[in-house]
């Protein structure tokens, strides 16, 4: 499996790739070699993931502030049509989009009908930068492992380009294509594969919301 993440560097405005392929190359280790960096590296991406997902923890005194607040984000993108989650006892909201919705099969351009999936996100764009976004962008497994990381990887820079068009500071987004690693339904059916080619957003409350709410 590989991970890795994107994000924007705050001076130069352009991503940094943790990239594995990369990092066995500078090594120009043996194979053997190469398959200790990869699994490293995908095991520190995997790690990074889930602290993206983790921080900022909220105290105890504002638990039922932060949970109240995200509960009517999800309540928002649940009437608007969007498949939600939450994570962290609500703390985290999550929603779930076919890829197929946003993007033609096997292609990683963003269809003009994307843009009507992906708007009503760029609200949490402003103010203040009070959410971190963080999207993984998962595939089915009809293809090699190779190609379905790639797939995803062009399909992570697309959207993280689209979110920093609509207005989001590039140190508060950051993307993880997944490939096939993290299926939903078994690929027993095209209904079911089509279930595991999803992007998942995560609105996280940001140390800006906490920050926020402490006077309340």
């Amino acid at each position: 499996m590989r991970t890795q993440c994107y994000r924007h560097k705050h001076t130069s405005m352009r991503r940094f790739i943790l990239s594995i392929a990369a990092a066995v190359a500078m090594a120009g280790a043996v194979s053997a070699q190469s398959s200790l960096i990869e699994q490293e590296a995908a095991e520190n991406a995997v790690q990074e993931f889930d602290n993206e997902l983790r921080s900022p923890m909220v105290g105890p005194k504002l638990r039922s502030y932060v949970r109240a607040y995200m509960k009517s984000i999800a309540e928002n993108l649940y009437r608007e049509g969007y498949d939600v989650e939450t994570m962290r006892e609500g703390e985290v909201v999550i929603a779930v989009i076919p890829t197929d919705e946003l993007f033609a099969p096997n292609d990683t351009v963003l269809m003009p009908a994307a843009n009507k999936r992906l708007e009503h996100f760029k609200q949490y764009a402003v103010p203040d930068d009070r959410f971190k976004i963080v999207i993984a962008v998962h595939s089915d497994d009809t293809g090699s492992e190779e190609y379905l990381y790639d797939l995803t990887e062009r399909r992570t820079v697309a959207v993280l380009d689209y979110l920093e068009s609509v207005g989001f500071n590039p140190d508060n987004i950051v993307g993880f294509p997944k490939g096939n690693s993290s299926p939903v339904a078994e690929s027993t059916s095209r209904a079911n594969r089509a279930k595991n080619r999803r992007l998942e957003i995560f609105i996280v409350p940001s140390q800006e919301l906490l920050l926020s709410l402490i006077h309340i």
